[in-house]
């Protein structure tokens, strides 16, 4: 729980980081190129203001425009006379006749080491373009930097948010701890009354020559409270598995067939029918009292809520790297908005989950053991094909 609160709060504090970086780092981006350029663009706008001025005998043009190559294309006969005597250093006569005539035509030239601009005057069309070989290795420069910039930023703030997280959480993981221990503790002193209650209600049942429906009440009414508590318990103790380094292999396929074959009397006594279609050999690795709760849990389940006279349907497979295991039976079935809630503790659907025996416990249950192996656990459920629960898990020989 705690771990999973840190890691939200470090995802989400770095997806705001790497928001605010991207605006900043494109704003200073946008910022300087536009900066770069800006001399580039400066001298194509004068050069065209001087070369649409300039009178017969060339006066007016100067050598601080050199840069810039002015031509003009005639549109009739398609002539392209050079304006001046600039010319551009790394193209060919033709190669800017080329580059004239496309950006007269509205060509893009960015991608070509150049910038151009256009101007259409006294029938004519005056092409100004320069080379910006410099300003294109300024802008590369410029982005590298600031790439270089935004992630040693975004790999500094992760450290510190890492650091802040475990400051931030630490109230909620004392309080959490607090809790944890105190429901461990109320479910191990309560297991002990419960039990002599159970004992002593056995005895009087044993004792009593007359048939006593309300010591019945009372033994039903216990074992469900006693189930309750050892479910509590057993939650309490799944948070952080101290016992993880003691998992051990164990058959998932042999262990589904046994639970499988245990259920059959409960089965048959609804009139139902389990059908098994086991591959073998799967091999998993945990606490194997976690792993046959879970599979109780969910043939249970099955068990419970399965249509008189259907087959419950039980299949485990390979899926990749990890074991699969479907349960699945039709009849009542979870309505749609209580669906994504059925693994919360202590809930139940109002439609199809509210049986006075349920404790709302054991799908949570489920939940906790697939996630402390590295599995998942998914619930399906429509009045047209019924009710399944599928849970992967880590495969030790995948």
């Amino acid at each position: 729980m705690i771990k999973k609160l840190k890691r939200r709060f470090i995802l989400t504090s770095m997806a705001v980081v790497t928001l605010v970086l991207l605006i900043v780092t494109g704003v200073l981006f946008v910022g300087a190129r536009r900066v770069i350029y800006a001399d580039a663009d400066q001298m194509l706008k004068r050069s065209l203001m001087v070369s649409l001025t300039e009178k017969p005998g060339g006066e007016g043009r100067g050598n601080r425009f050199e840069r810039a190559v002015v031509l003009t294309i005639d549109p009739e006969t398609g002539a392209i006379e050079n304006k001046g005597d600039a010319t551009l250093e790394h193209f060919s006569e033709e190669e800017q006749q080329e580059l004239a005539k496309e950006a007269a035509r509205g060509g893009k030239l960015k991608n070509k080491g150049v910038r151009a601009s256009v101007e259409e005057r006294n029938g004519k069309t005056y092409v100004a373009v320069v080379d910006t070989a410099m300003e294109d290795r300024l802008v590369t420069a410029a982005a590298k930097a600031l790439g270089l910039f935004a992630a040693g930023t975004w790999l500094a703030l992760l450290l510190l948010v890492w650091l802040l997280s475990g400051w931030a959480v630490k109230p909620m993981a004392q309080a959490w701890d607090m809790q944890r221990q105190f429901v461990a503790d109320a479910s191990h002193d309560l297991k002990t009354p419960l039990t002599v209650i159970l004992s002593n209600s056995e005895l009087l049942k044993q004792q009593s020559v007359d048939d006593t429906p309300e010591l019945d009440r009372i033994e039903a009414a216990g074992r469900r409270m006693k189930d309750l508590v050892q479910k509590m318990l057993t939650l309490a103790r799944m948070e952080d598995d101290p016992n993880r380094g003691a998992w051990e292999s164990m058959d998932l396929s042999d262990m589904v067939m046994e639970s499988a074959l245990a259920f059959e009397a409960t089965a048959f006594e609804k009139g139902l029918t389990i059908e098994e279609n086991v591959e073998s050999d799967l091999i998993v690795k945990g606490n194997r009292a976690q792993v046959q709760s879970v599979l109780e849990c969910l043939l249970d389940n099955a068990c419970k809520y399965a249509a008189p006279g259907s087959a419950i349907s039980v299949s485990l497979e390979k899926a990749g790297k990890k074991a699969k295991l479907t349960v699945h039976n039709t009849g009542s079935y979870i309505p749609a908005e209580d669906l994504p809630h059925v693994f919360e503790r202590f809930y139940r659907a109002d439609k199809s989950r509210t049986a006075s025996e349920s404790s709302g416990l054991g799908l949570a249950i489920v939940q906790s053991v697939a996630e402390s192996m590295g599995g998942s656990v998914l619930a399906e459920s429509n009045e047209a094909t019924g009710t399944s629960f599928t849970v992967q898990l880590p495969r030790e020989n995948s």
